[in-house]
Parts: structure tokens; C-alpha cells; sequence
């Protein structure tokens, strides 16, 4: 091969070489490497939303419960969204995902009413609630499962919505405590 040959050849490979190393960088760009949507964020807000009422509720049920399980419970909640509250906040940081810091405008209501509650009235309005709080948990956590895009939040929905099932079934066994016979 002629020495024109040579240059000509290291010209082509070199500008094939820039060519790939360019749509490459405009490949990654285009499709980021753990991408982050709308549904993302909204489920990181909502889902501390949901912790954070847990964790303030849970603690009503340890000092106003009547029911020794109901105190057990909400200790629990207290524990265990505290946890899960934590893992998140970690997750949404490293995403620059602001999130709230006080209950929900219905959740502070909601706290309000239980805490003028007493004894057997109490106990039985605190579980409905979680019941009903977990209910919503559950559509929060699989929406997040079916829609979202963020790897690291797909999988703390994932995990913790193991934990909101086993909640909801533990509440739903407490509630038989207090239906009348």
C-alpha cells in the first residue's frame, strides 16, 4: 500500500471513528441512562405524602390507644414508614426531586379528628383509617410499577409495596377486633 493510501485510509477511520464517538454522545443525550418522568416525581411527592402521615398517625396510635394492638400497629407504622420514608428521601435527592415536609391538607384534618378521639373510638376510627390509607397507598405504589420510568423508584415502589400489603392485611385483621358481634 502506498504511503497517499495509508494517510487517505487513517483520514476515513479517523473521521469514522469521530462520526460513531459523535452520534454515540447525541444517542445518550437523546435517551438518558435512568430517565425520570412527570409520573416519577409526582409518585416520589405523593409516596412521602403517604409516609409521612403513616409515621405522624402511627404515633397517635401509640399514645391514644386504647387496644394494646392497635399500639402495637401504629408503632409499626411509626417504624416501618419511617424506614421507607428514609430509603426515598435518599432516591429523590440524588434525583433533585423536592419533597414535602407536612401532612397533606386532608391528612393534617384527618389527624386532627382522631386526636379528639378516645379509647374504643379511637381504636376503631384510627384502623378504618389505615385501611383506607393503604388502599390509597397501594394505587399510588402500582401506578409508579406500571408507569414509571425511574429505575431506582420503580424499585423502592416495588419493595415497599410488599410492606403496604402486609400493612393493609394486619389492619383488616384488627378491624374484626372492632365490629360488633
Amino acid at each position: 500500500m502506498k504511503i497517499s493510501q495509508k494517510k487517505n485510509l487513517s483520514r476515513y477511520l479517523l473521521l469514522a471513528v469521530v462520526t460513531l464517538s459523535i452520534a454515540g454522545c447525541e444517542k445518550d443525550d437523546a435517551k438518558p441512562v435512568d430517565p425520570l418522568n412527570e409520573q416519577d416525581k409526582n409518585f416520589a411527592v405523593d409516596a412521602t405524602y403517604s409516609n409521612l402521615a403513616e409515621t405522624r398517625m402511627g404515633q397517635l396510635a401509640m399514645d391514644k390507644g386504647a387496644n394494646l394492638s392497635v399500639r402495637e400497629f401504629g408503632e409499626m407504622m411509626v417504624t416501618e414508614h419511617t424506614e421507607a420514608q428514609d430509603q426515598l428521601a435518599l432516591i429523590a435527592e440524588s434525583l433533585d426531586i423536592l419533597l414535602p415536609d407536612t401532612l397533606a391538607t386532608e391528612q393534617r384534618v384527618l389527624h386532627e379528628q382522631l386526636s379528639l378521639l378516645e379509647d374504643e373510638a379511637f381504636d376503631s376510627a384510627y384502623i378504618s383509617s389505615q385501611i383506607t390509607a393503604h388502599r390509597e397507598a397501594q394505587q399510588i405504589f402500582q401506578r409508579q410499577i406500571d408507569q414509571g420510568l425511574n429505575s431506582r423508584l420503580h424499585a423502592y415502589a416495588s419493595n415497599t409495596l410488599l410492606k403496604i400489603n402486609l400493612h393493609l392485611e394486619n389492619a383488616l385483621d384488627l378491624e374484626s377486633e372492632f365490629v360488633p358481634e
